[in-house]
C-alpha cells in the first residue's frame, strides 16, 4: 500500500500521530464518526451479533468474559476495550489474540484516507481508534462483536453500531462535568446504547435513581430489561457459583474477574441464543465455565509478583475504590498492606482515598507527569491525620521505596489510574498480560 502524504508507516508512528490529536480531548457526538464509518464501508458490521458494554466500572472485564465465552464456543469474536495499559494492541482483540501492528496500521490508514476523502472530517483520538478497530474486525471476518463504550454511551463513538444486547454494568459518579452531576443524568447517557430492536438490556445492581431511568428507556424502546437481583442472581455455591435466571440455573467455577462482572456476563450469555439461532445454549455454558476460570483484564486486582506480593488495580473513582476495598477486606495479608498511589487531577482524589485509607498501614504517593496527572502533595493532604505517608516524583520511585520497606510477607497494592499501573508495570520490567 502506497502511503499518502502525512501517513505514518509504523504503529509507533500512528500512536504518536494520535497523541498529537490529544487523547484527553473529548467531543461527544456521532456525526463525525458516522460520516467516516459510511465512507469506510463498514455497514456490513451492522449484521453481526453485537453486545455493547457501558458502565462506570466493570464494563471492560464483562466484555472480556463474554468475548472469551464466544471464542471458547467456536464463534470468532472482535473485542474492543479501552484504555490500554502498555500496548495499544491491547484494545483490539480478534479471535482471542491482540491485533498485530501491521493490522492496526492498515486500520489507521483506512481511517486516515476516509477522513480526507472529499470534505475533511476531523476526528478525536477515540473516534480514530474506534473506527480502526471496527475496520480490523471486518477484515478479520469475525462473527460477533463485543464493544466497550468509552464514555457515557448515547454519544460515544462505539454507539455508531447498534447493540443487540446492551449491557450497563454499573452506574456511579464519574466524569460528571461531561455526563451530568446526578445519577439520573449519568444513567440517561449510558442508557443511550439501548435501541429499538435490541433483544435485551442487561444491568448490574444499579442505584434506584439510575435504574428508573434505564427502565424508562427500555419501555420507550420496547426492549426487555434484565437486572441483577431482580431477574437473575449469581451466588456462592459448592466451592463455585450458581447463576440463576428465568431460563434455569448453572453451576460455574469462581470467576477470575470481579463477581459483579461475571453476573452480568452470565445473563448476557443466557440471552445470546436470542440474537442468533446458531448460538447453542449448551455450547455457550460449557464455554462460560472455562472463560470464567481464566479470563480477566490486565490491572484488575492482578498479581504482578510475589514476596512481597504486588497487586495492580486501576481503581480511579469512588465506586471502583469501594469494590477494591471489598476485595481487600475479603483477603488479609500475613504482614502489612502498603499502598502505592497516583491519580489524575480530574478524579475525586479525596473520595477515593477516604474509602481506601483504612485498608493500608502506609501510603507512597506519586506524582503523575501526564496531561491530567495530579501532584503527590494533593494525595498527601487527602489522607487522614496520623497515616504514615511519603511523596515521590514518580510511580517508579514510590514503588521502589515500597519494595525496599516491605518484608516477604507484606503486600503492596498499586492503584489510582491506568497511568499509575502502567508505570508500575514498566518499573517491574515485565508486561501486564491479559488473563
Amino acid at each position: 500500500m502506497t502511503l499518502q502524504p502525512g501517513e505514518p508507516s509504523t504503529l509507533e508512528g500512528w500512536t504518536s500521530f494520535l497523541s498529537d490529536l490529544n487523547p484527553d480531548r473529548i467531543e461527544l457526538g456521532l456525526g463525525r464518526v458516522g460520516e467516516v464509518f459510511k465512507r469506510m464501508g463498514l455497514d456490513s458490521l451492522r449484521a453481526l451479533p453485537t453486545v455493547e458494554f457501558a458502565g462506570t466500572n466493570g464494563k471492560g472485564s464483562t466484555a472480556a468474559l463474554v468475548a472469551a465465552t464466544l471464542e471458547e464456543a467456536g464463534v470468532p469474536c472482535g473485542l474492543y476495550t479501552s484504555p490500554h495499559l502498555l500496548r495499544f494492541n491491547e484494545r483490539v482483540v480478534m479471535r482471542g489474540n491482540e491485533a498485530a501492528d501491521d493490522e492496526l496500521c492498515q486500520g489507521f490508514s483506512a481511517v486516515y484516507r476516509a477522513s480526507h476523502e472529499g470534505a475533511f472530517v476531523p476526528l478525536t483520538y477515540f473516534e480514530y481508534t474506534t473506527l480502526a478497530a471496527l475496520w480490523c474486525f471486518r477484515e478479520a471476518g469475525v462473527k460477533a462483536l463485543c464493544l466497550e463504550i468509552g464514555l457515557g454511551g448515547r454519544l460515544d463513538a462505539v454507539n455508531i453500531v447498534d447493540a443487540d444486547i446492551a449491557a450497563i454494568v454499573s452506574i456511579g459518579f464519574d466524569h460528571m462535568a461531561i455526563l451530568g452531576n446526578t445519577l439520573g443524568k449519568i444513567a440517561h447517557e449510558k442508557a443511550g446504547i439501548i435501541k429499538q430492536g435490541a433483544v435485551a438490556a442487561v444491568t448490574g445492581v444499579l442505584p434506584s435513581e439510575a435504574f428508573e431511568v434505564v427502565k424508562a428507556r427500555c419501555a420507550e424502546c420496547t426492549v426487555p430489561l434484565c437486572s441483577q437481583g431482580r431477574d437473575f442472581g449469581f451466588e456462592k455455591h459448592d466451592g463455585g457459583y450458581r447463576f440463576t435466571d428465568a431460563s434455569g440455573s448453572h453451576d460455574l467455577p469462581s470467576p477470575l474477574a470481579p463477581v459483579e462482572c461475571a453476573a452480568v456476563a452470565c445473563e448476557i450469555i443466557s440471552r445470546l441464543p436470542s440474537i442468533n439461532k446458531p448460538f447453542k445454549a449448551s455450547d455457550l455454558w460449557k464455554a462460560a465455565s472455562s472463560a470464567l476460570a481464566r479470563t480477566s483484564l490486565p490491572g484488575r486486582m492482578q498479581k504482578a509478583r510475589s514476596k512481597p506480593d504486588v497487586y495492580f488495580d486501576v481503581a480511579h473513582n469512588v465506586p471502583a475504590a469501594q469494590h477494591l476495598k471489598a476485595a481487600l477486606s475479603a483477603r488479609r495479608p500475613q504482614g502489612r498492606r502498603i499502598a502505592v498511589c497516583g491519580m489524575l487531577r480530574d478524579k475525586d482524589v479525596e473520595g477515593v482515598l477516604s474509602v481506601l485509607a483504612p485498608c493500608f498501614s502506609s501510603f507512597h504517593c506519586a506524582s503523575l507527569h501526564c496531561g491530567r496527572g495530579e501532584v503527590s502533595s494533593r494525595l498527601m493532604r487527602a489522607l487522614p491525620e496520623g497515616m504514615a505517608r511519603a511523596e515521590y516524583e514518580s510511580v517508579a520511585q514510590a514503588l521502589s521505596s515500597a519494595l525496599s520497606e516491605a518484608g516477604p510477607s507484606d503486600e503492596i497494592v498499586v492503584f489510582g489510574s491506568f497511568v499509575t499501573v502502567a508505570e508500575a508495570a514498566r518499573a517491574l520490567g515485565g508486561p501486564v498480560n491479559r488473563g
